[in-house]
């Protein structure tokens, strides 16, 4: 009961900072600070940096993604690895962060990071499968998808937590490098993934943990 408490409450606290957050974003709050940053990576990173990042950031792509994630929460499942609930509630939640990204794209006022901050060599060679130009940046599915992924391995594979995490935080690091997405875009797609993160780990504690066993009543 404490660790679902405790999770619901983490959940609020980052729901709360997304809206707040959300709201600065779409008012122009941050628009010098993410300019600076990425004029300040295209001036000083060295030029291998843009080709090592523009393969890794490819791999948190949606043709790529969208059917791993389904593809590994339906084995996690069928090995016992996580519970029904946790399934549902991270596909369900997958699907929706999906659609929240559409849809802040198209209502909130975030523009896309211009040609002038633009640093992807690879760009002119392999395009994405599945394009979907919306007017706004905000925020970044790439950073969504692949520390959602990274969060569903981290709760069922000890083994995995390292390198999901570590691919995850390249592929936060490197949208922001190549100029796909505003620091700022980033950082509004880990604060949805905090929301129900908080939910599905907590939720799977409170799973694992049981309830506590009575003392026993009978006297010897």
């Amino acid at each position: 009961m404490t660790d679902s408490r405790s999770a619901f409450g983490w959940s609020v606290l980052f729901l709360l900072l997304l809206i707040v957050f959300s709201i600065a974003v779409n008012n122009g709050a941050f628009r010098s600070f993410d300019s600076s940053i990425a004029h300040g990576l295209r001036a000083t990173l060295p030029a291998v940096f843009p080709w090592v990042f523009g393969v890794i950031c490819r791999t948190g792509n949606a043709e790529w993604t969208v059917p791993a994630g389904l593809f590994l929460v339906v084995f996690l499942l069928r090995r016992r690895t996580i519970s029904r609930r946790q399934a549902l509630f991270w596909t369900v939640w997958f699907v929706s962060g999906m659609l929240l990204e559409h849809v802040l794209k198209i209502r909130l006022l975030q523009p896309h990071p211009g040609p002038d901050v633009a640093n992807d060599p690879l760009d002119h060679y392999l395009k994405p499968i599945l394009a979907d130009k919306t007017p706004g940046s905000y925020f970044s599915g790439h950073t969504f998808r692949a520390f959602w992924l990274a969060l569903l391995l981290f709760n069922s594979c000890r083994w995995c937590r390292t390198g999901s995490l570590i691919w995850a935080s390249l592929i936060w690091i490197g949208v922001i490098v190549l100029g796909w997405h505003w620091t700022t875009d980033t950082l509004g797609a880990l604060l949805f993934v905090g929301t129900g993160g908080a939910l599905f780990l907590g939720g799977g504690r409170s799973e694992t943990s049981g309830p506590a066993e009575k003392p026993s009543s009978i006297r010897r």
